[in-house]
């Protein structure tokens, strides 16, 4: 039988923008859970938020954090692994990076500036979601309060320390030269399984994700129309935002394996 390995964003996919809700998305959850799937988190949020998420919704998986960073709890049955590291520790680049703010009179400020209330305001997280938000350990999301071509200077300047610059859906964050898409073929790739691939996101820094999948939903977005995609063989763009649209394109994707539209040829795992 065909199986989906399923990849998700978290804000703005599968919770709510403004308030972090889920509920929307809850029956298609449910109904993944009835056929044994839980997807897999992708998403920029630290490993101590998504294990939080997780508990909160009882799901037991691996997860990708940070936008693409890290792997964390999968199991390697070949090596005992249960994580893969892909990011450069923040411990060894963010002094730098502050040394060249300071230097050349960049105006930007980001989560190691900012309090856990600060970040609360910021973000419409709570106090306590907001400390774990703060506990960064492979990317630093900023407010850009510059210029343009100041802003394009400082990139080459994150260049030379081998950083980058991944827009998302509130910040723009300072990271390692990987996406979303590392950790996610690593993954795959790692599994003996014929797989068919989801992958379901709303900002452009899924799109590396979601050009890697078979299947790549589009959730609506202020950002969404942003996203250009070639290679998938399938490719929806929901009517509604957040977890409504995930519950929607879930719903379908459901629908067309039900009805054998994704066991043929015309979508493989092989790329």
């Amino acid at each position: 039988m065909t199986k989906l390995m399923i990849f998700t964003d978290l804000d703005g996919t599968l919770m709510e923008h403004e308030s972090y809700s889920i509920e929307p998305a809850m029956g298609a959850l449910q109904e993944l859970a009835t056929r044994h799937l839980t997807p897999i988190f992708n998403t920029s949020k630290t490993r101590q938020e998504i294990s939080a998420i997780q508990q909160g919704l009882k799901l037991d998986a691996p997860f990708i954090c940070e936008n693409g960073a890290a792997l964390y709890n999968f199991r390697n049955h070949h090596n005992g692994i249960t994580e893969k590291i892909f990011g450069q520790a923040i411990s060894g680049w963010l002094a730098r990076v502050h040394e060249i703010r300071d230097r050349q009179h960049f105006r930007f400020e980001g989560f190691s500036d900012w309090s856990a209330a600060e970040v609360s305001q910021l973000t419409g997280l709570n106090e306590g979601s907001a400390e774990l938000a703060k506990q960064r350990e492979f990317s630093e999301p900023i407010l850009w309060r510059d210029t343009t071509a100041a802003l394009n200077q400082f990139e080459s300047a994150l260049g030379e320390l081998d950083l980058q610059l991944m827009e998302g859906g509130r910040f723009i964050s300072i990271q390692g030269n990987y996406d979303k898409r590392t950790a996610m073929d690593w993954l795959r790739e790692s599994s003996d399984e014929e797989l068919i691939t989801v992958a379901l996101g709303d900002s452009p820094n899924d799109s590396s994700m979601l050009e890697a999948a078979d299947i790549a939903v589009v959730i609506k977005s202020g950002k969404s129309e942003q996203i250009e995609l070639q290679n998938p063989k399938h490719i929806i763009r929901t009517h509604r935002p957040g977890p409504a649209g995930w519950q929607d394109a879930i719903m379908e994707i459901l629908e067309m394996l039900d009805s054998d539209q994704l066991s043929n040829e015309s979508i493989s795992n092989k790329r």
